[in-house]
């Protein structure tokens, strides 16, 4: 398969405040209300089901220097970096994943396996490619480290980000230096997340393991899925994390 997945559409940054700065294509900043968010959001189609929001959303992670970081992509998925937590949303608001801890993998609150796992899967790089092509990239020490570095592309834009200080290391608008950046870049255990709008169900898949070397061996492994609009509190573990007891 080709080594590098194409990447699209462009993103907001928000710095967790109430009125938020939001780029656009070109990096050009403009004030907006946190509340008028949706704008940017990707529409629903017809017979979509009504957006749900439930306990599994938590109390605000700790902020750091600069507060915790938020990226919100024109496919309406919102990434949001606090320290060593990162958490990609879907544009309904009903599913997400969280890398967290050491690094720790949940979909929807539930637990569903730690960095690594098998032979084949990186324990220190791990990939999330969303449903518009968006790729976060996070690096650790090791399969029991936290998150250090945290990388986005999407479109002609990429964050570099250092989690120890939740500070953006660097923010490009150009084609070419983040085409670069993500080349320069192995991607290791590699999955992808995505949702059926008009269901609402999410899936939690891993697709591909790159190795230092650009080696890409691909699979198709569903980590897990939800119950969407029927059974939103519901979530489908389908991996048995041979080092943990309750996965």
């Amino acid at each position: 398969m080709t080594r590098k997945l194409a990447l699209s559409v462009s993103v907001a940054l928000l710095l967790g405040n109430a009125h938020a700065a939001v780029l656009d294509r070109n990096g050009t900043g403009y004030g907006i209300d946190r509340a008028g968010l949706g704008a940017l959001q990707a529409g629903s189609p017809d017979g979509a089901c009504v957006l749900f929001r439930d306990g599994f959303d938590g109390a605000p992670g700790r902020a750091a220097t600069g507060g915790a970081i938020e990226v919100i992509t024109r496919g309406g998925y919102t990434i949001r970096v606090d320290l060593h937590t990162i958490t990609a949303t879907d544009p309904l608001g009903m599913n997400k994943v969280e890398h967290w801890g050491d690094p720790h993998e949940n979909l929807n609150g539930k637990h569903i396996k730690d960095w690594g796992g098998e032979p084949e899967w990186h324990g220190s790089r791990r990939s999330l490619i969303l449903g518009d092509g968006t790729k976060i990239t996070m690096a650790s020490l090791g399969a029991q480290g936290v998150v250090l570095e945290t990388s986005i592309y999407d479109g002609n834009q990429n964050f570099q980000i250092d989690n120890d200080t939740n500070t953006i290391t660097h923010h490009g608008v150009d084609q070419d230096d983040t085409d670069q950046r993500e080349q320069a870049q192995f991607d290791g255990e590699t999955a992808m997340f995505e949702t059926d709008a008009v269901l609402g169900t999410a899936a939690y898949t891993n697709i591909y393991n790159e190795d230092e070397a650009f080696v890409v061996v691909t699979f198709d492994w569903l980590l897990g899925t939800t119950g969407g609009c029927a059974n939103p509190n519901q979530v489908n573990d389908f991996y048995d994390d041979p080092r943990l007891d309750h996965t």
